[in-house]
């Protein structure tokens, strides 16, 4: 099989075999990526102290509204270009290629400039003060400056596994997050450089991957390749809108975890900004697994959609949904086993107070690895299929609507009700989301209707 024709694995391919073939690289590279991210924390926490662990969780959600721009035109682009090419149109899958690429370096140039310029008055915004505050918008002003090139990192990884080079993709996210851990470990662990050499780390080593994945597109070894021209305005609008839902599953979870820090000021102060953090960072990897399994899923569900095989994509959903529990299951029995070694890796012997208040924490919130995936696969099936306003409103509620009705009046019970209210969050959320998948299914989602042309582009 040529490279050109690798991406025809999405119609092809038996359905167990095709999801161990795009999902075990995609659970490595989201694994890969996350232990980046627990690294971060574990030498920004025992080199810098709680207060700098407290400033990149400030900071944090910040940068994630800028990639979640990107992650926007990405998916909304990798849903479209799948659709084209499993509807065998492959010189608008080029176009839609093509203009997305030019479309994320434009509105990256315009983060640079809001990071480097408005970065502390944002974080004054947010209630920070002093130090924290201090340390939080150096941060978000030295990762902006990788913006123009580094936001273009999430795009190409899409664009790597739909023409079908999952390993390839996967090569170079474990390269690029070696990197950031080396530069980690030079920087903050030998050199003693303070918060601002972890937004340096991430921002230099996501840039470089971005510029080694464009190079086979340039050289045109894919069946996506650049080609002259713009996206016209109609397709721009398609590539937005199929992209919304990731945007705001981006921001509500952003827009949350500002709620979520504010809250946790008020009831613990920094300590328990400094917990949550901590949490959040063994989330991102658990929660690692879902998202890598489904967003490496993406390309064959759209394609198989745009191909009219609804009964492939019921089967692509059901495998998903089988590995989703029994890995659920697993996640949740660890933290709740390990709560103690796994939380104290971020702080040591240096804060037992915080250590501490992260390990129960912990217990508490692992519980929501039970049902958390339920949103996730079906948020990513409907967006895959063509229906962003479903999954959009997944979102939303999952993501913060829902966990912010319960946040704010179980903090009354202080930090325990904190833990609690995401517990709770989480079965709402799966509930909300399975009526949105009957939804989709009445929609034909699951159906066979292979989508002409015309209904391609007015879609």
């Amino acid at each position: 099989m040529t490279s050109e024709a690798e991406h025809e694995m999405y119609g092809r391919m038996p359905v167990w075999r095709l999801f161990l073939k795009c999902s075990i690289p995609g659970m490595i590279s989201g694994l890969v990526w996350a232990f980046c991210s627990i690294m971060d924390g574990i030498f920004v926490g025992n080199y810098l102290g709680s207060d700098s662990l407290a400033a990149v969780n400030l900071a944090w959600p910040i940068m994630t509204v800028f990639m979640a721009v990107s992650d926007m035109v990405a998916a909304g682009s990798s849903v479209r270009i799948s659709m084209h090419l499993g509807n065998g149109d492959t010189d608008s899958a080029r176009r839609v290629f093509t203009g997305s690429v030019k479309l994320i370096v434009a509105i990256s140039v315009g983060f640079l400039l809001i990071g480097v310029l408005l970065g502390e008055p944002i974080v004054h915004a947010m209630g920070a003060r002093g130090e924290v505050a201090d340390m939080a918008s150096q941060y978000i002003a030295v990762f902006s400056l990788f913006a123009p090139v580094g936001l273009l990192f999430f795009a190409t990884d899409n664009y790597l596994r739909i023409c079908g080079a999952v390993n390839l993709s996967m090569w170079i996210n474990m390269g690029v997050a070696v990197l950031n851990v080396v530069l980690l470990a030079v920087l903050i662990g030998w050199l003693g450089c303070g918060t601002w050499a972890s937004a340096f780390a991430t921002g230099f080593s996501v840039a470089l991957g971005s510029v080694v994945a464009l190079i086979p597109f340039i050289r045109r070894r894919f069946v996506l390749r650049f080609v002259g021209g713009w996206m016209d305005l109609h397709t721009t609008r398609r590539v937005l809108y199929n992209g919304t839902s990731t945007f705001f599953n981006s921001v509500s979870g952003s827009l949350f975890g500002i709620i979520a820090n504010a809250v946790l000021l008020t009831v613990a102060g920094n300590n328990g900004v400094a917990a949550y953090g901590i949490i959040m960072y063994i989330n991102s990897v658990m929660f690692s697994l879902f998202f890598g399994m489904d967003s490496a899923m993406q390309p064959a569900i759209s394609y198989n959609h745009g191909s009219g095989d609804g009964r492939r994509v019921r089967s692509l959903f059901v495998v998903m949904s089988i590995a989703s529990a029994v890995i659920g299951v697993a996640v949740a029995a660890l933290c709740i086993l390990a709560d103690g070694p796994l939380t104290r890796l971020f702080l040591g012997d240096n804060s037992p107070a915080v250590a501490d208040m992260a390990s129960h924490g912990l217990t508490v919130f692992a519980l929501t690895y039970l049902l958390s995936w339920v949103a996730v696969n079906i948020n990513q099936t409907l967006a895959a299929t063509d229906l962003p306003a479903h999954a959009l409103s997944i979102g939303v509620m999952s993501q913060l609507i829902v966990p912010a009705a319960f946040l704010v009046p179980m903090s009354s019970m202080g930090v325990d009700g904190v833990w609690w209210s995401m517990v709770v969050a989480s079965v709402g959320s799966a509930v909300f989301s399975a009526a949105m998948l009957f939804l989709g299914v009445r929609k034909g989602i699951f159906g066979f209707h292979r989508p002409s042309e015309t209904e391609m582009q007015s879609s």
